[in-house]
């Protein structure tokens, strides 16, 4: 890949095709990225040192750049090279607790309005930090503390709830609000009908009785965030032999679970201890199952890095 500068230290990022900085690597005040919000986004992490389900990530990230309008000028196996470099040069290493997150945004690019005389065209910026440990940790021994949030979720409109984009200020509000309110608990939106679709971390997925057998339950497609890690656990139960129904379920009913698990890229799957102030049993016997099922897939054990 092109790189204009060599790196003096760790830290160091990639922005259209050179390698800087972390510090400045960003999109100018003149990007439309910061001037309009408009930036696509993705998250992956590593495990055993290296990119976990990349290619899932970049077809992801690649389908939802090009509708909106954002064409980066580096294909996705550059981009992909790029991943797999940025982690070479910031040495991480294999060990869990060396895992880290990357970070891939594009953005329109400048605005020629602005008359900063930056070149036309996309902005590609790729980079990434130590996983933050301390941020799940607490998931993986105690199990997540759901809450239902007054903030309302995204709704299907201009933007599709499915597309991962950077404006994630309902989520901001949503989180902030349950740290004030109930400190510790993740906060699950639910629709103007009072449907659950997501949390402000993580996907949301539980398992209630239909028919006299167990299900996963999980909200419609068209509500939610199309997620890499929710796909992979549904993969899975379909693999376990765990029945799967998209349907739209109020928080009630919610309560009502025979047990629950959050996914993540950055966490990968995790138990859910309480509801509301309904307790749940934890971890579950199906996220235990999904929890090694996940484990075959990923190399090492699910917790590895919060342990």
């Amino acid at each position: 890949m092109p790189g204009s500068a060599k790196p003096s230290s760790l830290s160091i990022a990639w922005k259209n095709g050179r390698w800087l900085p972390l510090d400045q690597a960003g999109p100018s005040l003149a990007d439309a990225g910061w001037v309009q919000g408009a930036t696509m986004v993705d998250v992956l992490r590593t495990c055993q040192g290296k990119p976990f389900l990349l290619e899932r990530h970049l077809d992801r990230f690649y389908r939802d750049c090009h509708p909106l309008g954002i064409q980066p000028a580096w294909t996705r196996e550059q981009a992909a090279e790029v991943v797999r470099e940025l982690l070479v040069k910031n040495q991480v290493g294999p060990h869990p607790h060396r895992a880290w997150c990357v970070v891939l945004l594009a953005t329109p690019g400048p605005l020629s309005h602005y008359g900063t005389h930056e070149p036309p065209g996309a902005t590609l910026i790729i980079h990434g930090y130590p996983l933050p440990r301390a941020r799940y940790s607490q998931w993986f021994a105690e199990g997540a503390h759901l809450v239902a949030s007054t903030v309302p979720a995204a709704v299907p409109g201009p933007v599709d709830p499915r597309v991962k984009h950077r404006s994630r200020l309902h989520w901001w509000m949503a989180e902030n609000l349950a740290s004030r309110e109930s400190p510790g608990a993740l906060p699950v939106l639910l629709t103007a009908e009072g449907n659950v679709t997501e949390t402000s971390l993580a996907h949301l997925a539980w398992v209630t009785q239909r028919g006299g057998r167990d299900v996963l339950i999980v909200p419609p497609a068209e509500t939610i965030l199309d997620g890499i890690s929710l796909n992979l656990a549904l993969e899975l139960c379909e693999k376990l032999g765990l029945p799967v129904q998209r349907s739209n379920c109020g928080w009630r009913e919610l309560q009502g679970a025979k047990e629950a698990f959050l996914t993540g890229s950055a966490f990968g799957l995790c138990g859910v201890s309480q509801i509301g102030h309904t307790r749940l049993p934890f971890p579950g016997p199906w996220t235990l199952q999904l929890q090694k099922a996940w484990q075959e897939v990923a190399g090492e054990p699910v917790d590895a890095s919060f342990r």
